[in-house]
């Protein structure tokens, strides 16, 4: 089961990763210019994505943290990698909280961002950091 986990966790997180890679690389995709993209997938009112750079690192910490899961399979006794685990799930239940905040939402107002941030996003990042605990709970099962 905890591999069927990481795996789930790659391919969930690793998309993401996939995404902000294209984006990095100049693709608009899922939308029809940068424009659009920008206030579908950042919300605070600009009409431009952030540059290249910005795009690269946000998948190089992506990338890294849906390979993280298979580094954890059997290793979940080090302490390391319990703690590593711990903090990427608090990353991701962080990000899901704060989207419903009210402090979020009155910085982040743009549309479709705000809507589509309650209803897929933040609520994808909070099923993301239960899946990295259920990793957890699931290794130490063992």
């Amino acid at each position: 089961m905890t591999a069927l986990m990481a795996l789930l966790l790659f391919i969930g997180v690793g998309a993401i990763a996939v995404i902000h890679v294209m984006w990095g690389l100049g693709s608009h995709w899922p939308e029809a210019s940068e424009e659009v993209l920008a206030r579908s997938v950042v919300g605070d009112g600009r009409r431009r994505m952030p540059p290249p750079w910005q795009c690269f690192a946000v998948a190089l910490a992506l990338a890294a943290m849906a390979l993280w899961p298979w580094y954890v399979l059997g290793r979940i006794e080090e302490q390391f990698v319990l703690a590593g685990t711990y903090t990427i799930a608090g990353i991701f239940m962080a990000r899901g909280i704060a989207g419903f905040s009210a402090r979020w939402r009155t910085h982040f107002t743009a549309e479709p961002f705000a809507t589509r941030n309650r209803r897929y996003y933040s609520p994808y990042c909070l099923l993301i950091g239960v899946g990295y605990i259920a990793l957890v709970a699931g290794e130490l099962d063992k």
